[in-house]
């Protein structure tokens, strides 16, 4: 069985080399896109890549707007373009299979069967009064996880289904459709993620601005967005200082989608590969925030000059609308006055020679 995992990444610079090392454990690929990262996630990735990791690495800035279903369902064509996979795990960058080993994984695939994506429960860790600060890496320091019933989080894509057309993945990975139908999902019994969304106050709240910002300028910003973010927005909207005192609330918030703060305790010691690098893993909370700021001034400044000189050419849209209406009533008006003087006019005796 061939499985490869697609994965658009930004900022992950913390737990991006444990991520990719741990990963490939029960991947054979990994195809990463890097959208523009502000801190040592993309060195890390060049770095892994010329070490000889099987990982495609593609820098791909996206523009203001962050549009994740369609720019993975890309990334999945571009996998099977690659290769004959038989199956593709679409990954966020903060998302680690656990299992016992590859053959369970694949005896946990094969037995899907029929027109079915695999679905993956999580196990979401959260931050706690009991984490030890002093702990760097946030895989060590989170030791407690989310209580909740076994659900679908992410899914699993068969490449045969990838392969066909009106095939895409819904934004955050958590279904797939054809034709914007929902495909069924099979929950897989023996193979879970780890997930570690919130892992310090700074990447936190870095996340939740950065985010926010790229997922406002959406066009369909009301129906995409994601409700956890603008919960965790409100929650920053009441801070009155720098320093965050809802952390609880705002981990909550921009953390796992289920579960709470009811925790348990429950290490992430299923974690395979070792960090070289660990100078290295550090986040740049503001650059990240700037940097999405940056996208959106970028696109408003572009929107405003492109505006200008079709103004200035005569040439916006409405007034093309407006061109072409009145061209076309002109030729109607002609028509009428040409059929109404050909109605006027009288009938000429028919002569026989």
């Amino acid at each position: 069985m061939r499985l490869a995992g697609v994965s658009i990444v930004r900022d992950e610079a913390d737990i991006i080399e444990a991520w990719v090392r741990h990963n490939l454990h029960f991947l054979d690929h990994l195809y990463i896109v890097d959208d523009g990262s502000t801190d040592q996630t993309t060195r890390i990735l060049e770095m892994l890549f010329k070490e000889g990791l099987p990982i495609s690495l593609t820098l791909e800035k996206s523009p203001a707007a962050y549009h994740q279903g369609q720019r993975t369902t890309a990334l999945v064509e571009q996998a099977m373009e690659t290769a004959p996979w038989d199956f593709v795990f679409p990954l966020d960058g903060d998302e680690f299979i656990v299992a016992e080993d590859r053959a369970a994984l694949e005896a946990d695939l094969e037995a899907i069967g029929g027109y079915r994506l695999g679905g993956l429960n999580p196990r979401h860790y959260l931050m706690t009064d009991e984490d030890d600060l002093n702990e760097p890496c946030p895989l060590t320091r989170l030791r407690h996880v989310a209580v909740h019933d076994p659900y679908i989080f992410k899914v699993v894509v068969p490449g045969r289904l990838a392969c066909e057309r009106g095939f895409a993945v819904v934004d955050g990975n958590h279904r797939a459709t054809k034709w914007d139908v929902p495909l069924p999902i099979t929950l897989l019994p023996n193979v879970q993620l780890a997930h570690f969304p919130a892992r310090s106050e700074a990447q936190l709240v870095s996340k939740g601005l950065a985010g926010y910002l790229r997922w406002t300028a959406r066009t369909d910003f009301s129906n995409g967005a994601p409700d956890r973010l603008l919960e965790g927005v409100g929650i920053l909207k009441e801070e009155h200082d720098i320093k965050v005192h809802a952390l609880g609330r705002l981990a909550e918030a921009l953390g796992p989608d289920r579960g709470g703060r009811t925790a348990r305790l429950q290490p992430f010691v299923e974690r395979r590969g070792e960090v070289r690098h660990p100078e290295l893993a550090r986040i740049f909370p503001y650059r990240r925030v700037l940097s999405a700021t940056d996208d959106l001034v970028h696109a408003f400044k572009a929107a405003l000059v492109e505006n200008k000189e079709l103004r200035e050419g005569g040439a916006t849209f409405q007034s093309r609308l407006l061109a072409a209406f009145s061209r076309n009533l002109k030729s109607l008006r002609r028509r009428l006055t040409a059929l109404r003087h050909a109605q006027d006019l009288p009938k000429e005796p028919v002569g026989y020679s």
